[in-house]
């Protein structure tokens, strides 16, 4: 009996694995211009999704993006604040095909993107009512990170806003360079609730970096990236010897601090010296901690360089401790009722026993 439903089996499942191995690209045509993509059309945020077509257009031809919480007529692919209705160039192959990668850790205003399905729509620049549309599922995965700032100087500091399944703990940064070569690498922990932050000093030449997060706790990894510029040095003319009036010790560094929100308490090397925003001079020069903190907030915590004669910036957002938010009714009642039922069926089975 059991080889009689192996033999009737087997047919089915090669007719089975024949279908999944001819499933087409999705595809989308309007007239002579179309996108094409390989895939299920599901995607985490952070993949790196392939489109592909033809275009009549040449180099004239561009893609942008639409959804939920972009303008109705779009945003380039790679820009999420660029302006309404423009998108990225594509290169077009003399024989009219042409081929985009799409790295969706790698766009600006990423943090815009939702749990949601998006549209990309490939169009000529001068004729913008020749185009083609397909659409995609994108989710949030089991990492997120949003770099603030995005772009920045060498010698400031970056501060890091993350979310991870909840469970994850260790949480493991690196900082690469588009060639691969490993610049930083940091660890920081997770609170209950998935959350967590990490500030720390660019001084990485200027160029693009990514910052790829994960945990040996959980699958799937996470890429962002940020933008190292060179810094701008104003050209000041002075005459006769620098003074300080102000009585600052020559060799001391000053300390700006400042919050969102504002009013946060600041402590550094643990004594508290006031509340953001703030300016602390005579700071002496070297490796100092600066803690902010403000009720409700996670604490902010970093270790900062100081300078001889260099005023020193901070201006972290600061995040919301989960454990501090309101529990809705809705969770109150949901708690009620599943205690409840699991009262009953305790109660059910004592009585029985």
């Amino acid at each position: 009996m059991g080889e009689i439903i192996a033999k009737r089996m087997i047919p089915r499942l090669v007719f089975l694995l024949a279908i999944i191995f001819c499933i087409p690209p999705a595809l989308a045509e309007s007239g002579t211009m179309s996108i094409a993509y390989w895939g299920n059309g599901g995607y985490y945020i952070g993949d790196t999704i392939i489109f592909d077509g033809v275009s009549p257009a040449g180099n004239s031809t561009a893609i942008k993006l639409t959804g939920p919480g972009l303008p109705a007529n779009g945003v380039p692919l790679y820009d999420l604040d660029g302006t309404e209705g423009t998108g990225n160039p594509v290169v077009v192959k003399e024989e009219g095909k042409w081929r985009l990668v799409w790295y969706t850790g790698s766009i600006r205003g990423v943090d815009k993107m939702q749990t949601a399905r998006y549209y990309i729509t490939v169009f000529d620049v001068n004729n913008p009512e020749v185009s083609a549309k397909t659409s995609v599922m994108m989710k949030k995965p089991d990492f997120y990170v949003t770099a603030v700032p995005d772009t920045l100087e060498s010698g400031e500091y970056i501060q890091l806003l993350g979310t991870a399944e909840q469970g994850t703990s260790d949480i493991h940064i690196v900082i690469s360079d588009e060639i691969g070569k490993v610049y930083r690498t940091y660890d920081t922990a997770a609170s209950r609730s998935g959350y967590f932050t990490y500030a720390f000093r660019v001084d990485m030449p200027p160029g693009t970096y990514y910052v790829t997060v994960s945990s040996p706790s959980v699958k799937n990894t996470f890429r962002t990236a940020i933008t190292v510029v060179p810094p701008v040095t104003p050209s000041v003319n002075v005459t006769g010897s620098p003074t300080t009036s102000t009585g600052m010790a020559a060799d001391a560094g000053t300390l700006s601090l400042s919050s969102n929100p504002a009013g946060a308490a600041v402590y550094v090397d643990s004594v508290s010296m006031g509340v953001t925003p703030i300016t602390l001079a005579n700071i002496a020069p070297g490796t100092h901690t600066v803690e902010i903190r403000s009720p409700g907030y996670l604490t902010f915590s970093l270790q900062v360089t100081v300078n001889p004669g260099e005023t020193t910036s901070l201006s972290p957002a600061l995040v919301k401790n989960p454990l501090s938010l309101p529990v809705s009714p809705v969770s109150v009642l949901a708690g009620l009722i599943i205690a409840g039922a699991v009262f009953l069926v305790v109660s059910s089975a004592r009585k029985t026993e």
